[in-house]
């Protein structure tokens, strides 16, 4: 037990520095590393891919719903979005998606892409991946057509 009483503890702590903190760490389960390596389904990948073919915005809502869905039940963690390529052409080569399926922007070859999605783009515009699952803790998986993770 202190010897001294609270008050004079507490007031010799005022003015010092604060303790500095570290950034949060994020630390990926067995099972979250799992849910990630696993195979996605056909139709999933099919989804994701035909995102830019379709026109019809009630068929895109009901597909960026269900994408969502198939996600959340994977149990693979929080995705930043999905990254693939871009099929509405020039000057368009690749886009990214929120992990609800909506598209949130289409990218030319000489732009940026959003901070997290860098190591993504050269992976998509590869002829191997479907498209590219990019996560919150910074873990990028490229996705092959037939569902298999490239990792």
């Amino acid at each position: 037990m202190h010897s001294e009483p609270i008050e004079r503890r507490r007031s010799r702590l005022v003015g010092q520095p604060a303790r500095q903190t570290l950034a949060p760490m994020t630390v990926t389960s067995a099972y979250v590393k799992s849910q990630r390596m696993a195979p996605r389904s056909t139709e999933l990948v099919a989804a994701v891919s035909q995102m830019d073919v379709h026109s019809d915005e009630r068929f895109r809502r009901e597909a960026m719903a269900w994408i969502q869905d198939v996600y959340d039940e994977r149990g693979g963690g929080p995705l930043l979005g999905l990254f693939s390529r871009c099929y509405l052409g020039a000057p368009y080569v690749d886009h990214v998606m929120s992990p609800s399926g909506a598209i949130l922007q289409h990218f030319a070859p000489s732009q940026s892409v959003p901070p997290g999605f860098e190591p993504a783009r050269p992976l998509v515009r590869s002829s191997a991946y479907a498209y590219i699952e990019v996560y919150a803790d910074g873990e990028v998986i490229p996705i092959r057509e037939d569902g298999t993770s490239g990792i």
